[in-house]
């Protein structure tokens, strides 16, 4: 058992409300929606030793905190080798790190000053730990990384590897491979392997490090020298890099692992477009992780056009063999007649799926998580102090690389980056979801309006209801607006059209009829399914329902959805909150069959899911 250090005395008052119980329903009677409290967000004092970071406006301004040049290649190479773990430092540091959760309060006091002697090399196995399912092991790690971030090394790893490939110093390409595995975050990663690609020639030739990188036991660097040497070199010619190309075909066929493989292949077709690596993707179905099924399918749907053949990616082995063998024989047939170099491929999805969590143990705990191709995490914020999370209900990855996460019990909507640090904070009461213009700006549903803010967060129009009682709502491809309330009886479904006159005058107004659909009681995300359809969470299922003439077209019964998604491929993803233990999203065909599904973990529930 672990032995906790002294605590002061601490005295608790709780009002009388606290204690008193709420009378049970009535036989027959559905449990009542569970209403948190509004929330404002939480003020945090900075502690001894620790510093607030902001998000630096530029690279140049990043690099200047940690003293280094955009225009000075050495110093820019000297700080990312300084960066750069060597596996004997990892595990050192490992160790260390797991001592944070040592049964012995000394012996955690003294790890997390001992981890400190690592210096900055440390901050990335520490970003990591900082999201542990063991609390106290997440939590030192968090005062570790406060103590000694003096910088935000984040920011400033991604400006020294832009700058870096800018300045293109004769070991740049080593030293990024070198730093890969350190890498901060997820989007520092795809800085070093898109600055690979621009590096992947030197003096007319492949750029020796990443050939090298081809035998690399390293599966990060194999995988990001497959994509550098494939994808580098002219961009007007489809076999970019004649010498290394045959040297690519042969170490991704050899590739042992499964992802890193398909991610060469997918390369090399994208690429290339060369033939001969449709059937080596065929092959790989049945064993591929479930978000490179879906980035494969789509490449599929979008060749086959109307001719596809019937073929269910289904949940078991057995289904994905029956897939894989269904597509084989439809490329054997129609192959010869499909022209890949003219071929256009516009993806609709990348195999991204974000996941908003909330502590189902009642600690107000709530996490964003995303899951990558490869179903393997890639962001994971729940931030502490004042980057807490305050009851998120929407979440949208910007181009940046950043997150814009609307928090309803906050009354805000933050800009975070992929560890959770709020850049940047919008007030808005009580919002529910967002939709993204183009050109910037968005749409964004509240429990008691709909707004639109324009590219510098400032209101253009906004709608009001007299009481708070919308529970979700999305933008239609048209521009009009849906959201649904929770009314017990009469209209629950409204659409809003909002225009500008010739001297920008907006006028906001109810169009149409307004419907009356299934019982809404929870928050939830439905989703446009096109310019008059509507696909939302009932309270004992997901239901699409034709706007014209208010009947349903599609349904799914399952209790207490709260989110939906139609996906490209014709499948729905809808997020079952109440499901036992830990909520489940899943992802259901048009016959209803799961096809994939995932719980939450740490004590957490499902709440929200998007795929994208």
């Amino acid at each position: 058992m672990r032995r906790f250090g002294p605590l002061p005395l601490l005295t608790f008052a709780l009002p009388l409300a606290a204690l008193t119980v709420a009378p049970a329903p009535a036989p027959g009677d559905d449990p009542p929606a569970r209403v948190l409290p509004v929330r404002q967000p939480i003020k945090r004092q900075v502690g001894p030793g620790e510093t607030t970071l902001s998000a630096p406006a530029t690279d140049d301004d990043a690099l200047k905190q940690a003293g280094l040049k955009s225009t000075e290649a050495g110093p820019l190479l000297e700080y990312l080798k300084q960066r750069t773990l060597t596996e004997g430092a990892q595990a050192k540091i490992g160790d260390v790190i797991k001592r944070f959760g040592a049964d012995d309060f000394e012996e955690r006091v003294k790890a997390t000053e001992e981890v400190e002697r690592f210096g900055p090399a440390a901050i990335t196995p520490l970003k990591t730990a900082e999201r542990d399912a063991d609390p106290e092991i997440a939590y030192r790690a968090h005062l570790a990384i406060k103590r000694m971030e003096k910088v935000p090394h984040s920011q400033v790893a991604a400006a020294a590897v832009r700058g870096v490939v800018k300045l293109k110093p004769k070991d740049a390409a080593a030293v990024l491979l070198g730093f890969l595995p350190s890498a901060d975050t997820e989007e520092v990663a795809e800085e070093i392997r898109t600055g690979l690609v621009a590096l992947a020639v030197a003096d007319r030739k492949p750029e020796p490090a990443l050939v090298a990188a081809l035998g690399d036991k390293m599966v990060v660097r194999r995988t990001a020298a497959y994509l550098a040497l494939t994808e580098g070199g002219p961009a007007d010619e489809r076999i970019r890099i004649k010498e290394a190309f045959p040297l690519v075909k042969a170490a991704v066929r050899k590739e042992t692992d499964t992802d890193a493989k398909f991610v060469g292949l997918w390369a090399l077709l994208l690429t290339t477009r060369e033939k001969e690596f449709v059937p080596d993707l065929l092959a790989m179905i049945p064993q591929l992780p479930r978000g490179r099924i879906w980035q494969l399918e789509e490449l599929l749907l979008q060749l086959a056009a109307e001719g596809k053949p019937e073929a269910k990616f289904g949940k078991s082995e057995e289904q994905l063999a029956k897939a894989r063998d269904a597509w084989t024989g439809w490329w054997a047939k129609k192959g010869a007649d499909i022209d890949l170099v003219k071929f256009t491929f516009a993806p609709r999805i990348t195999g991204y799926t974000d996941i908003i969590e909330y502590d189902g143990r009642g600690y107000g705990v709530y996490r964003v998580l995303t899951l990558g191709p490869d179903m393997k995490e890639k962001a994971k914020m729940s931030g502490a102090g004042a980057d807490q999370l305050v009851f998120p209900t929407d979440v949208k990855k910007l181009p940046s690389g950043n997150y814009l996460v609307a928090e309803q019990n906050g009354n805000r909507i933050t800009e975070r980056d992929s560890t959770g640090k709020t850049l940047k904070t919008i007030d808005v009461q009580q919002p529910l979801s967002m939709d993204l213009l183009a050109g910037g700006g968005m749409i964004v549903v509240c429990r008691n309006q709909v707004v639109q803010l324009d590219k510098d967060a400032k209101q253009v129009w906004a709608y009001q209801r007299p009481q708070y009682d919308i529970m979700g709502g999305r933008r239609l491809p048209g521009g009009d607006i849906i959201f649904v309330t929770n009314t017990f009886q009469g209209a629950n479904c409204f659409r809003l059209h909002a225009e500008a006159d010739k001297a920008g005058k907006w006028s906001v107004k109810e169009s149409g009829k307004a419907l009356t659909l299934g019982r809404i009681q929870q928050y939830q995300s439905p989703d446009a399914t096109g310019e008059d359809k509507i696909l939302v969470c009932e309270y004992n299922r997901v239901v699409e329902y034709d706007l014209k003439t208010g009947k349903d077209v599609w349904k799914y019964d399952s209790p207490y959805p709260s989110s939906c998604q139609r996906l490209p491929n014709g499948n729905t993803l809808m997020t079952l909150m109440n499901h036992q233990p830990h909520g489940k999203v899943i992802e259901v065909d048009t016959n209803g069959d799961i096809v994939w599904e995932f719980e939450s973990k740490d004590g957490l529930r499902c709440a929200r899911a998007y795929r994208r």
